[in-house]
């Protein structure tokens, strides 16, 4: 009997997954510039990998507990800490930062539940136990775009009562849909990719 030299034998979709390492890398390294659109870019194009690898999983028969698990992890860095350190460091800070808390600890909980549960499964497709966590990812591009035209205390009141009640979807027990389709899929991560990619080249001709 062979045993590997290696604790795991990765497959493609593992690889798949773990290219979130390098799209949130890249994230954190635009938003310590400061160049934020251009992080929030690259967390659309780390939501795109996640929504794909779980999509490949499924087609290609490679499910397994191991790859869920990696998954939570990887969902942690594009959805719960990177948003959180792109919020503080525009502007969402000093005693605004508590509402980050609930949501990280909040979207930890829900990612535990979904390792143990996996996805539900209804008449129709494929169902989330809990809001899904890369929704905070949809919560950071409306407050970018929000503070084109609101002023700082009225942004941030408006996304203190939103990560609230972010928090409290995470942990509800209801079924939330999943977006399955890959015309979707692809229309919502490469639409915001390029949205904000644009709103940074913007920035860099106009700045």
């Amino acid at each position: 009997m062979t045993t590997s030299r290696y604790i795991i034998r990765l497959n493609a979709v593992d690889v798949l997954t773990l290219s979130g390492v390098l799209t949130t890398s890249l994230a954190v390294a635009a938003l310590l510039e400061k160049q934020f659109y251009l992080a929030t870019a690259c967390l659309f194009i780390a939501m795109l990998g996640d929504a794909l690898d779980g999509m490949f999983a499924r087609r290609l028969k490679l499910e397994r507990n191991f790859g869920r698990y990696l998954d939570g992890f990887m969902d942690v860095l594009i959805y719960l800490v990177t948003p959180s350190l792109l919020l503080y460091m525009h502007g969402f800070n000093a005693g605004w930062s508590i509402f980050l808390l609930p949501m990280i600890a909040c979207g930890c909980t829900r990612l535990a539940v979904f390792n143990d549960i996996g996805n539900i499964q209804e008449s129709n497709g494929l169902a989330y136990l809990g809001m899904p966590v890369f929704w905070s990812v949809f919560i950071l591009a409306g407050y970018l775009l929000l503070d084109l035209v609101l002023p700082t205390l009225w942004l941030n009141t408006c996304l203190a009562i939103t990560l609230l009640a972010f928090s409290h979807a995470m942990v509800w027990r209801r079924l939330f849909f999943k977006f399955s389709k890959l015309s979707h899929i692809l229309t919502l991560t490469l639409g915001g990719a390029i949205i904000f990619f644009s709103l940074h080249l913007y920035g860099v001709i106009h700045g």
